[in-house]
C-alpha cells in the first residue's frame, strides 16, 4: 500500500508518493524516493503506528519527516559534482491517546476537530509566519 500526499507548491500541488519499505503489525514506514532528485538521504518519511497500551489505552502516532538538501553547486577537482547533502528535516507529529472505554464517535469527533484545527487560520499562521497565537 501506498500514500499520496499533496505539498503546497505555489503554482500546482505536487502529489507525493510515499511507498510501504517497512510493515510490522505495530508500525508501518512509508518513503518518498522521487523528491529531492531521487537520492536516499532526501526521502520524505512517513510512518503509522498503534500500539495498545498495558493501561487501557491504545495510542496512534503519525510522523511525517521532510528532509532539505544543501544544493550542490560546482564541480569538484576531478571534474563531477558531488551528491548532494542533507541540511535539515522538517518535522511534523500527531500522538493520539484513547481510553479503550472512547466510543467509535468519540475517537471519529477527535480526528474530524484535528483535521479542522490543522486547517485553521491560527494554526496556518503559527506554522508559515510563526504568530504566536492569542486567546
Amino acid at each position: 500500500m501506498s500514500l499520496t500526499l499533496t505539498d503546497a507548491t505555489p503554482t500546482t500541488p505536487v502529489n507525493r508518493t510515499f511507498v510501504a519499505t517497512q510493515s510490522s503489525p505495530d508500525l508501518t514506514i512509508w518513503k518518498d524516493f522521487t523528491t529531492n532528485g531521487g537520492y536516499p538521504i532526501g526521502a520524505g518519511t512517513a510512518t503509522a503506528s498503534v500500539k495498545e497500551n498495558g493501561n487501557g489505552t491504545t495510542r496512534v502516532q503519525l510522523k511525517l519527516t521532510l528532509p532539505t538538501l544543501e544544493t550542490a553547486s560546482g564541480e569538484t577537482d576531478l571534474g563531477f559534482t558531488p551528491v548532494p547533502t542533507k541540511a535539515f528535516d522538517s518535522l511534523g507529529g500527531i500522538d493520539l491517546v484513547f481510553p479503550n472505554r472512547a466510543s467509535l464517535q468519540n475517537r471519529k469527533d477527535l480526528l474530524a476537530m484535528l483535521k479542522d484545527f490543522l486547517g485553521d487560520a491560527v494554526v496556518t499562521s503559527a506554522v508559515e509566519s510563526f504568530v504566536h497565537p492569542t486567546g
